[in-house]
């Protein structure tokens, strides 16, 4: 089991064996070593400023000196202890980007400073870390592979592209009403039923998912424009199965890219 969200309540736990993801934003030292006392597993990118240690030795680690010498094409592996009081266990994992992807990293930290006003530019090593994937995990390397680590992370990515789609494109969040607890409600489950359907719609069109170029957003409106004939076709599996046809053929023509 995989839960690409994060938890509310800090008391709360996963599933025994169950992973976690979550981004920057939910990176909680404390948090990763409750669900591992419980049982389950975390995975995350590495918080800049966070203090790690050698496991073997307990010495802090020069992060950035370390990663110089990894050879070009290489994955890091290392045990250590996170946190100047907490010192949780963990893996730290480092995959080397391609010169394009560390480049594009760079542009939006220097971007994203400037939106922010920050005094200062990002710092010297703070831009040299682009160069690398970073990667916590206290997940064995039995269960979590350092090769499979960085493709279970760009995965948690298309999981909040479709919670994106939902919200923003479904409008599962906005409402014109001022009933709360009888319009408002009412009008959240039914954009929900809406969008479990529209979703069963994607899986079930292989030919859109076979396509690499594939756009949700079009996929989704293309679905929307036909609500009404879905509507009418729920009670007769017959029509119900040539309103897919029809759907399916729009999307494997006009979704695309």
């Amino acid at each position: 089991m995989i839960a690409p969200w994060p938890l509310d309540d800090a008391e709360e736990t996963l599933p025994t064996g169950a992973l976690r993801l979550a981004d920057l934003g939910f990176f909680e030292l404390g948090l990763f070593r409750l669900l591992g006392e419980a049982g389950g597993y975390w995975l995350s990118r590495l918080k800049v400023g966070t203090t790690i240690n050698d496991a073997a030795t307990g010495d802090r680690l020069d992060l950035l000196a370390v990663l110089r010498r990894v050879p070009p094409g290489a994955t890091l592996e290392l045990a250590v202890l996170l946190g100047a009081k907490a010192r949780l266990v963990a893996r730290l994992l480092a995959v080397g980007v391609p010169q394009v992807v560390a480049d594009e990293r760079r542009r939006e930290l220097r971007e994203d400073d400037a939106r922010k006003r920050q005094r200062r530019p990002p710092s010297a090593a703070r831009l040299a870390l682009a160069d690398w994937t970073l990667l916590l995990t206290n997940a064995p390397p039995e269960l979590l592979s350092a090769e499979e680590a960085p493709v279970l992370m760009r995965a948690r990515w298309q999981i909040e592209r479709l919670f994106e789609l939902w919200k923003r494109h479904g409008r599962l969040e906005e409402s014109r009403s001022r009933k709360p607890w009888w319009r408002v409600l009412c009008e959240v489950y039914a954009k929900l039923l809406g969008l479990v359907v529209q979703h069963w719609i994607f899986l079930s069109g292989l030919a859109f998912w076979a396509n690499p170029y594939r756009s949700l957003v079009k996929a989704a409106r293309t679905i929307r424009q036909r609500a009404l004939a879905l509507a009418e076709a729920l009670d007769d599996p017959a029509r119900l199965s040539g309103v897919l046809k029809v759907i399916a053929g729009y999307l494997q023509r006009r979704a695309a890219g």
